[in-house]
């Protein structure tokens, strides 16, 4: 249950003014014109009104302490995501040799209605070999920003410098961000560890989520993408109850947590700004090179996917008592799910121990079931078929979701993370309406209410989303169009019309020793499971031209599954 949260001070205009009104009586007996025309009672009006905004002010102090709360957890806005497309390079002409695609190469979309057409660029040089027709290279929505001159450090502790162009937005490349400090030429290796920029060499620094237990001589710093911020170590007073010195002091005699930038060296920082939904853009859209390429033309065979806006200030206030109990440590269910949906890739998950469903399962695996983000315009009152569900599965989100949560992991625990199956549903129903009701205004009712209702992303209608294993049930249809729509008189005849299940061409049953309620099926190419005993089945295997004739569950002494 939620806890009521008072007001400071409730007392509204008419409040003040009538309180006023009556001290006067009690005061000021011989002031008897109280009317709106009297300049004593204007004047009172006015003081009451500034009362009033300065008591809506006050009331706010709550908010206010809640966010400054959530700034001192480290609950920080997700950065926007950049869309990404795999764009095919095609030769025109005669093979002329190697065609080499510089980083920085723009693709934009082909120019329509829009006057500031959509564009992608290669944040890594690629090469279309002699001899080969066409390649493919992979391309951003963002704009990359080189080296760029945060500021000079003065080697204190607790630095502080800003990117001008932030948001820093987030992509699918594991180095697209990159914080420099400057080092003596030659004292370290150029390539991964250090970078030169106009004659300077600049080691690479690593980012952190705290500083806590990284050692003072790390070299590593906080990065908040969504302000641009950029902070290094601060100075603690870690000494020992024993008094001895620290073995290294900053300012006043307390202790460096971490390197910070030594005076008098440049911090330059390789990033990327940009992005968001609009870079979400259709198969065979990106078609013109900006940056041109001598015998060769551009398109994207599937649509480009993963752009996100910055993360709203509303959804960052609902998401911090979450932040809160998963203490950046993957321990409860709870905390695994919420780590998971952190990446802005993952809309919702759902994590459990895999001995509690599987009877093979080892003592300590949990499995993440992962359902991807979907941008609102591409699933338009909540329609959202299972083709773009897949469309916006990005293998290299899945993959940085499951190692990140192999981090916070609790020692002897082993993590997978997955993406989620679906089964697609066709509901069959028979709808009287009422003989007042427009009929084609109540079926557009209709739909948007199943599709927003049984969407496995949060919608307007169902908030959480459907739940995770949920049975879909006849009643739920009877009471979601009986109950809630209004111009409905009464439904029958509900059928549900699943594209895939073991209805012919059934050769083979089986019923699995080890899992309980598990059986198998095998309907022409496909092999069917179910997991609750026959009552609902879904596809396990494929095999195009073949058929399905005997399934054969492990037999004992076989390990099970």
């Amino acid at each position: 249950m939620t806890l009521p949260v008072p007001h400071l001070d409730d007392r509204a205009f008419l409040d003040l003014v009538t309180e006023a009104r009556e001290r006067i009586a009690r005061s000021c007996p011989d002031w008897t014109d109280l009317s709106a025309h009297d300049p004593g009672m204007a004047l009172l009006e006015a003081f009451a009104y500034l009362t009033e905004v300065m008591i809506y002010r006050l009331n706010q102090l709550p908010e206010k302490a809640y966010v400054a709360f959530l700034n001192l957890l480290g609950v920080t806005r997700h950065p926007p995501a950049a869309a990404w497309a795999d764009v095919r390079l095609t030769r025109t002409g005669p093979d002329r040799g190697p065609v080499r695609v510089p980083a920085g190469t723009r693709v934009a979309a082909a120019r329509g209605a829009d006057p500031r057409p959509v564009v992608f660029v290669t944040t890594e040089p690629a090469v279309l070999p002699a001899g080969e027709t066409t390649t493919t290279v992979r391309v951003h929505h963002c704009e990359p920003v080189e080296a760029e001159l945060l500021g000079t450090g003065t080697g204190q502790p607790g630095q502080v410098f800003r990117a001008a162009r932030a948001p820093l937005t987030r992509t699918t490349e594991a180095l697209d961000l990159l914080l420099g400090v400057e080092v003596p030429a030659g004292s370290v290796e150029l390539g991964a560890a250090a970078r030169e920029h106009e004659g300077r060499t600049y080691e690479i620094w690593r980012p952190v989520d705290s500083f806590a237990g990284v050692g003072p001589q790390a070299k590593v710093y906080l990065v908040d993408r969504a302000s641009g911020v950029v902070t290094f170590a601060p100075a603690l007073d870690l000494r020992p109850d024993t008094g001895a010195a620290p073995a290294v002091e900053g300012a006043a005699g307390a202790t460096t947590v971490a390197a910070v930038p030594p005076a008098g060296r440049q911090v330059r920082l390789w990033y990327r700004c940009g992005g968001g939904p609009a870079g979400n853009v259709a198969a065979g859209v990106l078609t013109s090179l900006r940056d041109p390429l001598p015998g060769v033309k551009v398109d994207n065979p599937e649509p480009a996917t993963g752009g996100r806006d910055l993360e709203s200030l509303e959804s960052v206030l609902a998401r911090g008592p979450y932040e809160f109990f998963a203490q950046q440590r993957a321990v409860t269910a709870r905390d695994f799910e919420i780590l998971a949906t952190g990446s802005g890739a993952v809309a919702r998950a759902r994590a459990f121990t895999r001995a509690a469903v599987y009877s093979f399962a080892r003592p300590g695996e949990v499995e993440v079931v992962l359902v991807p983000y979907v941008p609102e315009a591409a699933r338009p009152g909540g329609r959202l078929p299972v083709a773009v569900l897949r469309e916006h599965e990005v293998e290299e989100a899945r993959r940085r979701v499951e190692a990140d949560l192999e981090r916070r992991r609790a020692l002897g625990t082993a993590v997978r993370a997955g993406w989620a199956r679906y089964k697609a549903v066709s509901i069959q129903a028979r709808v009287v309406v009422r003989r007042e009701e427009d009929v084609d205004a109540v079926r557009r009712r209709i739909h948007d209410r199943l599709h927003q209702t049984l969407s496995p992303l949060p919608t307007p209608l169902n908030p959480a989303g459907w739940a995770f294993g949920e049975p879909l049930r006849a009643s739920n249809v009877y009471r979601m169009l009986e109950h809630a729509e209004p111009g409905v008189r009464y439904v029958e005849s509900v059928r549900f019309v699943v594209d895939e299940a073991p209805d012919a061409r059934v050769r083979t049953v089986a019923v699995d020793q080890y899992q309980a309620d598990t059986w198998y099926a095998g309907g022409g190419p496909v092999l069917f499971r179910s997991t609750n005993a026959g009552a609902g089945w879904e596809p396990a295997g494929r095999f195009d031209d073949e058929t399905v004739v005997r399934v054969v569950p492990a037999p004992a002494p076989v390990r099970p599954g």
